[in-house]
């Protein structure tokens, strides 16, 4: 392979996530979701979604920012110690500025997401933050705790509001309620689109210029025929073209390649957890595979995800056959906000029960502890003998995958020194 083949690869891997956002932005002007708007799930995700692995614990919004004439105010208010999640994330999808109640509280306060190139003042009270590109994507979750709770819930979300600068104090755009907000980041396969990804990167470049640290990079790409406003597909010979759509194969195939391993994933009794999420991940073969994924991927320390597809047999998790988990007495995921486990079949979506019930976790009504104070969890199709206070009901058909989520994980569990415990495989 030469040179330009080589870096023909190395330009896709590294624009994966600022093309991704170009799809994205472009499915928002198909659905009529315009700039500078939050739009907010009203329920709780349920089988019906499409999004992949939703969770039930959270309400969830969105939002694009358009900061190329000015600063964009967000307004939140108090929510009494309940958990919220502000994700900021630039056009490169580094989630470069998380507002909520581990980093900022949960008291009522306003932010000015500037973009960055604005110059001028801002009112005294408002707090700034500055976003890396002119383009963000906003992510919102807000936790319910129970189903009386959600209206409670739904006050807190529907009262996040956005305006421009030029129109505060008057916040022209309050949250608008969408049905299942997440759908809006299918899982995209941008190396369909050949040779064409290039002039969607050119174009990126054109709307969202890279990081100074990226600058050289970005220049060594122009013997490509990539630089900002450029369409290699139209404008570069046809032998880069050759190079440029063989590079979008080769590249993907890089990609998912390393399969759902995210960064410093490890094998913790079953459970795969990766404790390498970082804001700004300076590896763009990692960044690429958490863009894969679709936005919204968390720092260890706001949110810590264990998974697990097989059982102790080495085989995948079926409905024909009968697992517990249990926590011994004081063993629970230690964790400042909450923690939920969640199964998905085997589309990635929520299955189908007849009692209704997809996620256990420290919100459950009613879970009965054993009395050493251990708590043990049911997983099978058939109601266990116990009753159905700790059952996770799984299909009765294909396979199925578990999903651990902590919030707000203390230090031991975001370090690692924490264990989860193993699945068993009961009879």
């Amino acid at each position: 392979m030469n040179d330009l083949n080589v870096l023909a690869r190395d330009a896709y891997i590294w624009g994966i996530p600022l093309v991704q956002t170009r799809l994205y932005l472009q499915l928002a002007k198909e659905l009529k979701l315009p700039f500078n708007q939050l739009f907010v799930s009203s329920d709780l995700s349920t089988p019906d979604s499409d999004v992949p692995l939703p969770n039930v614990d959270t309400l969830y919004g969105l939002g694009w920012l358009d900061l190329s004439n000015n600063p964009i105010i967000v307004s939140v208010p108090e929510t009494d110690d309940r958990y919220y999640l502000i994700q900021l994330n630039d056009a490169y999808l580094n989630s470069f500025c998380y507002l909520g109640r581990r980093t900022t509280g949960t008291h009522a306060c306003e932010y000015a997401i500037v973009g960055p190139n604005w110059t001028g003042s801002l009112p005294e009270h408002v707090i700034p933050i500055t976003a890396p590109t002119n383009h963000v994507l906003v992510l919102t979750r807000v936790l319910v705790n129970t189903i009386d709770d959600l209206p409670l819930a739904q006050a807190v979300q529907n009262a996040f509001s956005l305006t421009d600068l030029s129109s505060y104090p008057t916040f022209t755009n309050p949250a608008r309620p969408i049905d299942d907000a997440f759908n809006n980041f299918p899982i995209l396969q941008p190396s369909k689109l050949g040779v064409h990804f290039f002039d969607e990167l050119c174009a990126g470049l054109a709307e969202n210029p890279p990081p100074v640290s990226d600058h050289n990079f970005v220049s060594s790409l122009e013997q490509l025929g990539i630089a900002a406003g450029k369409k290699p597909s139209q404008e570069a010979s046809s032998k880069i073209q050759q190079i440029l759509a063989q590079a979008a194969i080769d590249a993907h195939a890089i990609i998912h390649g390393r399969g759902g391993w995210l960064i410093d994933t490890r094998n913790v009794n079953g459970w795969m957890v990766s404790y390498g999420i970082t804001s700004f991940i300076k590896d763009p073969l990692d960044r690429a595979v958490v863009a894969k994924l679709g936005p919204g991927c968390l720092v260890p320390e706001e949110g810590l995800y264990f998974s697990m597809l097989e059982g102790p047999d080495n085989k995948p998790l079926t409905g024909d056959k009968n697992y517990t988990l249990e926590f011994p007495a004081g063993g629970l995921p230690p964790v400042d906000a909450f923690w939920s486990l969640t199964l998905y079949n085997q589309d990635w979506a929520l299955a189908s029960n007849p009692i209704d019930r997809y996620a256990i976790g420290d919100r459950t009504e009613g879970l009965k502890f054993e009395p050493d104070g251990s708590l043990k969890i049911f997983i099978q199709h058939q109601q266990p003998t116990e009753g159905t206070f700790n059952w996770l009901p799984t299909p009765k058909e294909g396979w199925f995958h578990l999903f651990l989520r902590t919030y707000q994980p203390k230090q031991n569990l975001s370090n690692g020194s924490y264990a989860m415990p193993p699945l068993k495989l009961e009879g």
